[in-house]
Formats: structure tokens, sequence, C-alpha cells
């Protein structure tokens, strides 16, 4: 699990604590703060900063372990500073996870054509797995009326 100062994904905590209780593995999640203020006038605001992100990130994974909790899950919780593809793959290599998951909450089409998301570089670069959990629920079928059919057979959920 990944999770930004701006959101993070409850759906994916969810997903990965069940995936751990059926298949009886060690769930960690990984929250990364993408760095300090560059521009800080002072050490004091560097120091506030710090004190407000540690509190967000406490706040993220006692909720984290929370919903692990929920689903029967013991949930370790390690906060990183970085880039956040390049701190998740490092992590994933440090303590050999074989699965990620990640909370997706999406960009713009062209955001993403141009820089890529976090997701599409974890997946890149890890020698993990990685499974994306989409906060929003799919559509349903009704709702596709009038939509060219999709069949299993001719969909490839795969980005071209």
């Amino acid at each position: 699990m990944r999770c930004t100062r701006s959101s993070w994904p409850a759906s994916a905590v969810a997903e990965a604590a069940e995936l751990a209780r059926r298949c009886n593995a060690r769930l960690v999640a990984l929250s990364v703060e993408e760095g300090l203020p560059r521009y800080a006038a002072t050490m004091g605001e560097v120091d506030e900063f710090k004190r407000e992100r540690d509190t967000y990130f406490e706040t993220v994974g006692r909720e984290a372990a929370r919903i692990a909790g929920e689903h029967g899950v013991t949930l370790v919780h390690d906060t990183r500073i970085g880039h956040a593809a390049d701190a998740i793959v490092r992590f994933v290599e440090e303590v050999g996870a074989d699965l990620v998951v990640l909370g997706y909450k999406g960009h713009s089409r062209i955001t993403s054509f141009v820089i890529g998301t976090t997701a599409q570089k974890v997946n890149a670069y890890s020698r993990a797995s990685v499974l994306i959990v989409k906060n929003t629920p799919p559509p349903r079928i009704s709702d596709l009326a009038g939509h060219q059919d999709i069949g299993a057979e001719d969909h490839d959920p795969a980005p071209r």
C-alpha cells in the first residue's frame, strides 16, 4: 500500500488485508512522503512541516491497522521520504515482498502519458507482482448500454 499526503487508499488496505488473511501472509504498509518544503523561510517552518507530516502518517498508520484488524490481520506500518515509485520499489526489495498492493486515484490521460503514474512505474521496476486497487466501483453492465459490447474473449485490460 502506498500513501501520499493528498489521500490514502483505504480500499487498497482492505483488499491487501483480505489477501493477507486468506494467504496467511505478512502485511506491511508503506507511506511515502515526497519531500520537505523547498523554500522554507525558517528552520521552524521545516520543523513544523515535519511534525505535521509525522502526525498525519501516524494517523494513517493507525487507521490502516484498524482496517486490517477488521480482517483479522496485523499490519506493520512504515513511512519513507522520497519519490513514491522509487521508495516503493526499494522498500519491496528490502522487505522481500512478493506482492505490492497500490491504491489508485487516477490522473488525467495527458499526465499519465507524459510522466506516467506511480503504479505504472512500480509495475515496470518492481520484481514483485503489482495489484492496483481503484477506489471507485467498476461500472455496472447496465451502464454500458449503447457502448461497444465487451466480452471476456475480446477484452484486453492491459494498457497499450
